[in-house]
């Protein structure tokens, strides 16, 4: 009776690492819904195999969202210590350069970008913010 409690309580435990691992795994990898292609430049774009002019158009219109409705600064600097990467606003000062999912339509979905913040010890992370 003793060695039947002791198979159900390790089958337990492993089922709750294999299920905890899962979650958090799930939890830090961006997901792109309906099939689309991660990326947050020129290059990503180009390295999945996509047209140069597609991947163009849609670095434009995720850089565009990114200048609408993420934080600017006023210098490199200083978005630079804010965030992971800038990159200078059509409209003035500097913005955060935002990562996308492109979908198939062409269009940019999903679009985050990098924020730096602390924790208690004062150490850097970088924290997702989506802005669509």
């Amino acid at each position: 009776m003793g060695g039947t409690s002791l198979k159900y309580i390790i089958i337990f435990v492993a089922l709750a690492g294999v299920a905890g691992g899962l979650f958090f795994s799930r939890r830090t990898i961006p997901v792109c819904a309906e099939d689309g292609k991660y990326m947050a430049s020129l290059a990503d774009c180009q390295a999945w195999g996509l047209d140069a002019k597609l991947c163009k158009e849609a670095v434009e219109k995720a850089r565009a969202i990114a200048a609408r409705a993420a934080p600017k600064t006023e210098t490199m600097f200083q978005c630079e210590l804010r965030f992971t990467d800038c990159f200078e606003n059509p409209t003035g000062g500097f913005s955060p350069r935002p990562a996308f999912c492109l979908r198939a339509d062409g269009e940019p979905k999903e679009v985050r970008y990098l924020e730096y913040e602390s924790d208690r010890r004062n150490r850097k992370k970088t924290k997702e913010v989506r802005i669509d």
